[in-house]
């Protein structure tokens, strides 16, 4: 991982180039109704300071996905002085989903016993 990036177009490049994919892969996940050389190029815009192209939001967070690297994300964080952020444990994670749905479960069942016992209760007229 880079100490510092330049810019947003130093982070897209060292994000592909410290990959496993080219920058032909790269370019044919994110176009690949383009031809191969047409997308390398429209990628290649993109990446560049001086290009005339960009990439939206979506593209970069798919191709970091499809990079494996967080370059951009570790730019914008830097840029926005906030921490680095690291990756969740999927443990971690599995134990907090297990905790919501175990209170989700708590409270479906008073729920229940809720409307249980108000459909046993007579009814009373409301503001007598």
């Amino acid at each position: 991982m880079k100490l510092f990036y330049d810019d947003e177009f130093d982070a897209l490049q060292q994000m592909i180039a410290a990959s496993n994919r080219t920058f032909k892969d790269c370019a044919t996940f994110l176009w690949p109704d383009l031809k191969p050389e047409s997308a390398y190029a429209r990628l290649k815009a993109c990446v560049n300071p001086h290009g005339d192209q960009n990439l939206k939001f979506g593209q970069i967070v798919s191709l970091a996905r499809y990079c494996g690297r967080f370059d951009a994300l570790y730019y914008m964080a830097d840029e926005l002085a906030h921490a680095r952020p690291g990756p969740i444990n999927p443990r971690d994670e599995l134990a907090e989903l297990q905790r919501r749905y175990i209170e989700a479960v708590h409270l479906a069942r008073d729920v229940a016993d809720k409307m249980e016992r108000l459909a046993r209760a007579p009814l009373q007229a409301v503001g007598k």
